[in-house]
């Protein structure tokens, strides 16, 4: 399936604010063309076209053949795109592939990505005389709802689209599978003196000829400063995953993706992020180890805020790898051991007791199992390991790397060392002992 973009429009609303073409504003460390492109790309969607009008050249000097975002981009050009956007989606009756299905969107619109896949998912039910329309029903929560196109639904049908539309129940998404039945009703619109794409899908409404498919992810249409920054916000909460610990997501996430709302607009790279805290923790080893704990605690406490940023990045900027993943895990295990090291080195220059040895072996033998149970755990069942769900009133325990980095920071503030790995031990290990007990009948 291919789908087709249009980028015709001034996009006078924003364009003041940021001097260039809207679908080029930059949000996050990509223009949003990019980001709806690279979001399909992540649905198995690799054939792109772009319908320009305005801004023709600067677009398509901007993306050139696609080659850069890893898919193939195609450019049909609309010299007449004032009168109207229906116009615009009409042009691509010029590549139009009989009986094909294609999916259609604002450049300016952002989806979540499960949002897409389950609207593409719905294609295959639609036929050729048909369309789909993704709409929300979820009034109370769509953004600047008066300059959404309003949807008077019936069942899964619409019955009229339109901006005025008093008598409405849903909104429009912008975002469509269309067929030859689109390009048909475009053409008979046109002809008549109407020229916006709702003219169009409004005859096909007429005929019960518009299927709706009811969205429940995230999504917006960026078409002035206010719903940019509502868009910056939402993509940036989008980042926290499910499987947050308790202490990430309280206090580490507050302050990481204010780093990555920051290191977006740059070319710093996730796995140099990775490196970059593996090198803070590596100082807090140092530190430890030097008879300063304080600093080693703060610095150990920079480290797993800092752990966060580079996942946020990848994710933000479609960056993700399997290598990333591996590389920040590695790294995430030598970072603990040295830290444990280092305040083990600290209690023992300190004591000269065998129990410092005993204690810190234990904390090493332990740290590393929550994440090798939740990895084994999904390679067994191909489930995530969730906190929330599996662990219950015991995910508060701060067993979890974000858990245990914190309880070192307390530790390092109040320079309570051997009291510290004590407590690293004994809550690494009792983690592990109640995951066993609690899965037991799972796998």
């Amino acid at each position: 399936m291919r789908a087709v973009f249009l980028a015709a429009g001034e996009g006078r609303r924003l364009r003041p604010n940021f001097n260039r073409p809207k679908p080029l504003v930059h949000l996050l460390g990509l223009s949003l063309i990019e980001r709806n492109i690279l979001s399909l790309r992540e649905c198995g969607i690799k054939e792109f076209v772009i319908i320009t009008g305005c801004y023709a050249g600067e677009i398509q000097n901007y993306l050139g053949n696609g080659e850069k975002l890893g898919v193939e981009i195609k450019y049909l050009h609309n010299e007449d795109w004032e009168p109207g956007n229906g116009i615009t989606a009409y042009t691509f009756h010029r590549d139009y592939r009989q009986d094909e299905k294609f999916i259609l969107m604002m450049s300016d619109h952002l989806f979540s990505i499960d949002l897409l896949k389950d609207f593409i998912a719905g294609a295959q039910n639609i036929r050729q005389d048909e369309i789909l329309l993704a709409a929300d029903r979820r009034l109370e929560k769509v953004y600047d709802l008066d300059e959404c196109t309003k949807v008077k639904a019936e069942r899964n049908n619409a019955l009229i689209l339109g901006k005025k539309l008093g008598d409405f129940n849903a909104v429009d998404c912008g975002l469509f599978i269309g067929t030859g039945a689109l390009l048909d009703a475009l053409s008979k619109a046109i002809s008549q003196g109407r020229y916006t794409l709702t003219d169009g899908v409004n005859i096909l409404a007429g005929l019960r000829k518009v299927k709706l498919h009811f969205v429940e992810g995230q999504w917006i249409d960026v078409d002035d400063q206010a719903s940019y920054h509502y868009a910056e916000k939402i993509l940036l909460r989008s980042l926290v995953p499910a499987k947050d610990g308790f202490i990430s997501r309280i206090l580490n996430r507050r302050f990481s993706l204010s780093i990555t709302r920051f290191l977006a607009q740059t070319r710093i790279t996730p796995n140099q992020i990775t490196f970059f805290s593996f090198l803070i923790a590596v100082a807090a080893a140092f530190c430890f180890a030097a008879g300063g704990p304080l600093y080693g605690g703060v610095l150990a406490q920079l480290s797993s805020i800092i752990d966060g940023v580079d996942g946020e990045v990848a994710r933000l900027k479609f960056q993700k790898s399997n290598y990333g993943g591996l590389f920040d895990s590695v790294l995430d295990r030598y970072a603990d051991f040295l830290i444990v090291i280092g305040m083990a080195c600290a209690w023992y220059s300190a004591t000269n007791s065998t129990t410092a040895l005993l204690v810190s072996a234990a904390a090493l033998a332990g740290m590393p199992m929550s994440m090798l149970f939740k990895e084994k755990y999904h390679s067994l069942t191909r489930k995530p390991f969730l906190p929330e769900l599996h662990d219950g009133v015991f995910r508060y325990l701060p067993a979890n790397r974000d858990g245990r980095l914190f309880i070192v920071m307390l530790g390092g503030i109040f320079n309570l060392l051997p009291a510290t790995l004590i407590i690293l031990a004994v809550v690494a290990h009792l983690q592990t002992f109640l995951r066993l007990y609690k899965v037991r009948k799972l796998i």
